[in-house]
């Protein structure tokens, strides 16, 4: 739609909605009795103004409704803004799914926003309306855990147009955590909880002490938060423990999915992977068999029935809860202290700033390594004498062993240490004869985090093996490694490499120690999670450091005042302006230690990235009000704002926005923006090295996958095959290829990126009716398109393009290495994920608010106190993924994995808070609902209608209900109590943490405190 049709249509409906209302009735005469909105500066702007008289819809949250939520984490109560639902918590950055940065810095343990489903790399988190330095190496990310929650006054969501007015990273919009200042008194909470089925629980401590001096032209507030949180495992759930937890899996009955009348994929208990064993899986001849023929303790190993994805039901193989078993949640330590101070020289020159220090740690369990061919000679130490006596009748001499190393599944541990200070100069200007309110505003910002991602229990390559390969120690009769016995025996190999997941060559055996009598090694036995002995254990394991740093510096300065001259030219009142300018530089350092950058590591590979960017700006904000009371309406007034930018990596670059706010009659109002944004490669796009990395991937080539693409992807797949293997190779219906395998997946940046664009438009209503004082309704479109965005993709969704588009002749293709030699042969062998600038990403829909105050004297005659309503939702209409000019765009909206980082969107999401005020008592109800998901993409469930039987093809609402009730003791105390998940919705078959989080029913108590110092016994 181009900007003339879009604005067409605005004033058609303008004209109409307001010929409607007033034939409803509504046009009532305004009432000059009522008290003028208090004019503040509100997100988005630096003009001060009501909130509803922003073109740009923004949405506030205040302190009382996060005090109300019992959160000890902000980004699971900000998750109930639909806008915010994709947002990053503890759910999705730790365990068994931490994902990584571009730069591939791990995510653990942050708490990221993401608006719009866009992206967390597009969400600006601001501080006091200024930026504060990043959590996340190689990006601006902010950890939201890092802000104290007892200093919120509110938090500020503005969703359009946000980037002219702050600049880049916000192309998605503005999230804005204003706090408190000049407290004076003391303030205390202490809050504890814990899951009613037990793990999870969560304690948090704040006091703030506050203090005006100097008849209150000064204060000085100094604040001290601590938050603990327990960890949850998969254990602790019955929903998700082994024998119970339900995964869907290829139907046997219907492999290839051709039979419509079955479906597709059925959900079992009962599923477990071939190249594994709790006890270890061994072939005694892998190159003549289909599944391993022993376990490791010497018992058959039972094939059962497969379902492709190297797996099989009723087998003997690693049960996919066991292998999976991770934390849900991570155990997590945040203290924060901040100090702010203030005072008021005069009028001309006012002065405060602030310092916080923030120290933030996570511990959580993750996935073991593994290995699906690893050679065993038959002298091992620990393997049975049955399955000596098979491999020598076999043909190769040697055992494979395939498993998950449960004894030494890795954990990572975050340790994170923010500084940040500010120093902010403001006050009025002399007068100037044109000019009215005069002023200016100076501040400088600081602020470094500190990094230290360990991998504890990291396995060490050249150990690992050495104490694998064990043998019977001739003189003792105990086990040994063989490399105590002989210095110069080197671990069994397989094409140059110890086994399929280790790149480590044994020509560079050994690294980090001396083989011999003393070199400490000790055998290792991999037949049973509890086999292998603590010294082992300790020999073949180590905690591997990656340090990183990143430094911010921002100095912003600007003057503002009013020309009252506009006045005398016939408009409403005079043009507001803002004019200044900014300074920014961001540099990103991470220093991984010799083993996290070696291949002899299972989480290493890890190169050191190091890069900088400093950008100048300059930024002008005009508002006017162009007519009030007149003939044509109430009011009308024009916003506009523009940004120039000099980047020293991306050049220069323009964002701008306009917009208005049209009152035909009291009560109504229309508004609407139009805005470019432009956001910069972050650093970690620009200059991350290549990093070796691992990642699970679904081939969309074999038989169980191929049907569940577009309808190029049958043809594409075999003409892929054909050009290995000659014509007719492929089979839909039968050729097998990996899926569910790692594959090596290097992840690099790319200094070629050119800067993203975002064009975004909204337009709205604001209902405020003279006939009922307390409701406010208001709802806005928006539509968001990024062209050049700037994305890298994951190995899956580069296997998927490459075969789903319309032709192989593609970037994505290019991106993988098929080899006709693996096993099965064609298999993908490596994919590569630099980052690129893909055709577009999109989503539009529309936001709505009800928000309701109402005195119950009122309704009944009676006081029974008061009762507030606020109603925020969103109605998504598209979400969608473009990956090339020309080429059909991908819709997500109303999947499970329809956001761009793979999270959910459901097209509707409402969240109601109910409060009700009576006498000392308070009590809140709230409730979190959002529509069902498909569980598949769109074009997999088109393609193939059985994918799912009807009654899981969807996965339920969330529907998630909490009560919080509070009791003011006296003036000074306050005590409540909640439940979260009042009725214990539980997660869908098959997801461990959707449509709800897995800790279940969640009881927490708390008491909180306001004292004045004369309130003290001093």
């Amino acid at each position: 739609m181009t900007k003339n049709t879009r604005f067409g249509a605005l004033r058609a409906g303008l004209l109409g909605s307001a010929a409607l209302l007033m034939f409803g009735g509504l046009a009532n005469a305004a009432d000059d009795t009522m008290a003028a909105p208090e004019e503040v500066v509100v997100t988005g702007t630096r003009i001060p103004r009501p909130e509803y008289d922003l073109p740009s819809p923004t949405m506030t949250l205040d302190s009382a409704s996060i005090q109300h939520s019992g959160t000890i984490n902000l980004t699971d109560y900000l998750k109930r803004v639909p806008a915010l639902v994709g947002s990053l918590g503890d759910y999705q950055t730790n365990g068994y799914a931490t994902p990584s940065a571009t730069d591939a810095s791990s995510l653990g343990g942050l708490n990221l926003l993401d608006l719009r489903n866009l992206g967390y790399v597009r969400t600006l988190v601001l501080i006091d309306g200024k930026r504060s330095v990043g959590e996340s190496t190689g990006s601006a990310a902010i950890d939201v855990a890092t802000i104290p929650i007892t200093l919120i006054d509110r938090v500020e969501v503005a969703t359009g147009g946000a980037s002219a007015i702050y600049g880049a990273d916000g192309v998605s919009g503005v999230v804005n955590f204003i706090l408190k200042h000049n407290l004076e008194g003391i303030h205390a909470q202490v809050q504890a909880g814990t899951s009613e089925d037990g793990g999870g629980s969560k304690s948090r401590f704040d006091i703030s002490v506050g203090h005006n001096f100097d008849d209150d032209k000064g204060n000085i507030t100094f604040t001290v938060e601590g938050t603990l949180q327990d960890h949850l495992f998969f254990t602790q759930r019955k929903f998700t423990n082994t024998g119970t937890v339900q995964f869907f899996v290829a139907n046997p009955a219907n492999l290839d999915g051709s039979n419509l009348a079955l479906p597709a994929n059925i959900p079992t208990t009962d599923a477990q992977y071939l190249y594994s064993a709790p006890t270890g899986a061994v072939w005694s001849d892998f190159f003549n068999q289909s599944s391993p023929d022993f376990l490791g303790n010497g018992q058959p190993y039972i094939p059962g029935i497969d379902i492709g994805n190297a797996s099989r039901i009723g087998s003997s193989g690693m049960p996919y809860a066991e292998d999976l078993q991770a934390d849900f949640q991570p155990t997590t330590r945040r203290a924060i202290a901040e100090l702010d101070g203030t005072y008021e020289f005069n009028r001309f020159f006012n002065l405060t700033g602030s310092f916080k220090y923030a120290h933030v740690e996570t511990r959580s369990l993750s996935s073991a390594p593994f290995d699906d061919i690893a050679i065993l000679n038959t002298d091992n130490a620990f393997l049975p004498a049955n399955i000596v006596t098979a491999i020598n009748a076999g043909g190769t001499g040697v055992g494979i062993l395939s498993e998950d190393y449960l004894a030494i599944r890795n954990q990572e541990e975050v340790k994170r240490d923010t500084y940040r200070g500010t120093l902010e100069l403001n006050g009025d200007l002399p007068d100037v004869p044109f000019l009215e309110n005069f002023k200016y505003n100076a501040s400088y910002v600081y602020g470094q985090t500190d990094v230290d991602d360990i991998n504890l229990n990291n396995r060490v390559t050249d150990r690992f093996f050495a104490a694998l390969d064990s043998v019977i120690d001739p003189g003792t009769g105990l086990p040994t490694c063989r490399s105590n016995l002989d210095p110069l025996a080197v671990p069994p190999d397989i094409g140059g490499q110890f086994s399929d997941t280790t790149p480590f060559d044994p020509a560079n055996w050994p690294l980090t120690f001396t083989p011999g009598a003393n070199s400490g090694c000790v055998a290792y036995n991999p037949f049973g999670p509890n086999a292998a002995s603590k010294a082992a254990i300790a020999f073949v394991t180590a905690d591997t450091h990656n340090r990183g740093t990143l430094t911010q510096n921002v100095a912003t300065a600007y003057v503002s005042g009013d020309f009252p001259a506009f006045q005398n030219w016939g408009f409403a009142g005079p043009l507001s302006a803002v004019a200044g300018a900014e300074y920014r530089k961001e540099t990103s350092s991470t220093n991984p230690d010799f083993l996290s950058r070696s291949d002899d590591v299972w989480i290493g590979g890890t190169q050191p990235v190091r890069g900088s960017f400093d950008v100048y700006e300059f930024f002008a904000e005009l508002s006017l009000d162009v007519m009030k009371d007149s003939s044509w309406g109430k009011s009308l007034s024009l916003d506009g704002a523009v940004r120039q930018s000099q980047y020293s990596t991306a050049g220069s670059s323009t964002s701008w926005k306009y917009g208005g706010v049209y009152a035909p009659i009291e009560g109504l109002k229309f508004r609407a923006t139009d805005a470019v944004a432009v956001r910069a490669p972050n650093i970690g796009e620009l200059f991350a090295p290549t990093q070796s990395l691992f990642s699970f991937v679904n081939d969309p080539c074999d038989y169980t996958q191929v049907n569940e693409g577009t309808s190029f992807r049958p043809a594409n797949c075999a003409a892929l095959y054909n050009a290995m293997f000659g014509p007719g190779a492929y089979d839909p219906h039968s050729t097998q290829l990996n899926t569910g395998f790692s594959v090596s997946t290097l992840v690099t940046g790319n200094d070629l990126l050119k800067p993203e664009t975002a064009h975004t438009f909204t337009a709205g209503i604001v209902l405020q009716p003279t006939f009922l004082e307390g409701l406010v309704v208001t709802a806005d479109w928006y539509d968001v398109k990024i062209t050049n965005a700037i994305l890298a993709l994951s190995g899956q969704t580069i296997a998927q393009e490459c075969v789903d588009l319309s032709t192989i002749a593609n970037p994505f293709c290019a991106q993988i290495t098929r080899d006709p030699g693996a096993t099965p042969p064609g298999a993908i062998a490596q994919i590569s994920t630099q980052l690129q600038n893909v055709a577009s990403i999109g989503t539009g829909g529309v936001d709505f608010t009800f928000d309701y105050t109402a005195d119950t004297n009122d309704w009944f005659g009676h006081d029974y106190g008061t009762v507030n309503f606020h109603l925020i939702g969103n109605w998504l209409d598209h979400l969608t993924f473009q990956a090339i000019a020309n080429e059909a765009p991908t819709q997500g909206a109303g999947t499970l994995g329809g956001g761009f980082d793979g999270s959910p969107a459901p097209r509707w999401q409402t969240n109601l808070d109910t409060v009700w005020h009576f006498e000392n008592w308070t009590i809140d109800y709230n409730i979190d609902w959002y529509s069902h998901v498909l569980r598949s993409t769109i074009q997999a469930y088109i393609d193939q209608p059985n994918i799912y039987d009807k009654k899981y093809l969807y996965i339920p609402d969330r529907f998630v209900q909490g009560i919080q009730v509070g009791y003011d003791v006296d003036n000074a105390w306050n005590v409540y109590a909640g439940v979260d998940n009042l009725f214990y919705q539980k997660p869908a078959i098959g997801q461990s943490a959707y449509p709800v989080d897995p800790i279940g029913r969640f009881f927490y108590l708390g008491v909180k405190s306001n004292l004045d110092f004369s309130d003290l016994p001093l």
